[in-house]
């Protein structure tokens, strides 16, 4: 299913998927299926290209058998009958070792397709949802991206909310629902396109009030992450204002040295407003932190 989503969407992964898999999606994103495709099977040389790969073979082993007898020739001319025999032992077995390990590469699974096929259905990508599930898969996604890059959360200030842990399932089951009202919004869509008739409404009634109540409760959780994410934005705020007025001494001693006996009225106010922020920037760590048990995982 194509999307036309107005902020670009990232795909997103089981938690328990590899980063090895994660960061193979930012170098060969073309080797990931979406879930709504059957699961990719297993590809080698010979599955993908037997003809081509049974040439390349039989080219290779031309080469390794005229090459062996150009070798021999030569090396019967200019060297005695014992060295030019061992010698032409050892270049038959180097032969054979190289050949044995091509024939083995051409029958094992590329290791990018390999790990986009262990782990299909554990990635979900832009194509599995539809343009109102990748709006709401949208906002989560810069909710949670929020919350992980901000200073507060790289400081540990946030650290008994277990962002780490509990933010990628959150993002996970949120993506997994999306999908599945995805699929059940085209099956409805693809019902209704016939006849309406009673019994048909009577079936397709509460199932569009089942899908209303999921998408309803859905964004009651972005809802939630996106507060969480407002809330850290501005224990951020707070922090960035705490280091500027960090540099209040330096302000303090130039006033010194050119005004001395200017007004202290600013002096007395760099005191003020340091005792004042310490307290906003306490409230806004709190606040956030109590946005944050509020997506805290069932024990």
């Amino acid at each position: 299913m194509s999307t036309a989503v107005e902020v670009p969407m990232e795909p997103v992964f089981a938690p328990d998927v590899p980063a090895g898999v994660r960061r193979l999606y930012e170098r060969r994103p073309e080797l990931f299926v979406p879930a709504g495709q059957p699961k990719p099977k297993r590809e080698t040389s010979w599955s993908v290209a037997p003809a081509n790969t049974f040439g390349q073979l039989l080219v290779w082993l031309a080469v390794c058998v005229g090459g062996w007898i150009l070798a021999l020739i030569i090396m019967a001319a200019t060297l005695p009958a014992e060295v030019a025999a061992w010698s032409a032992v050892i270049l038959a077995g180097i032969a054979a070792v190289a050949t044995v390990g091509i024939v083995v590469k051409t029958g094992v699974e590329d290791r990018g397709h390999r790990a986009v096929r262990l782990q299909h259905g554990k990635y979900l990508l832009p194509d599995d949802f539809d343009d109102a599930a990748g709006r709401l898969l949208g906002r989560a996604q810069r909710a949670v991206k929020t919350v992980l890059e901000a200073t507060v959360t790289r400081r540990g200030l946030l650290d008994d909310v277990k962002n780490d842990l509990v933010l990628p399932e959150q993002l996970w089951d949120i993506a997994q629902v999306l999908r599945e009202q995805t699929v059940l919004r085209a099956r409805q869509r693809e019902i209704a396109r016939g006849m309406a008739t009673a019994e048909l409404e009577a079936v397709l009634g509460p199932q569009r009030r089942a899908l209303a109540l999921s998408v309803d409760a859905i964004k009651r959780k972005v809802d939630l992450l996106d507060r969480y994410a407002d809330r850290v934005r501005s224990a951020d705020a707070a922090l960035r204002a705490e280091a500027a007025l960090e540099d209040g001494d330096r302000y303090i001693e130039l006033l010194a040295r050119t005004e001395p006996a200017g007004d202290t009225s600013v002096v007395q106010g760099f005191a003020d407003e340091a005792a004042a922020l310490r307290d906003t920037l306490t409230r806004a760590i709190n606040a956030a932190r109590d946005a944050g048990r509020t997506l805290a995982l069932p024990e």
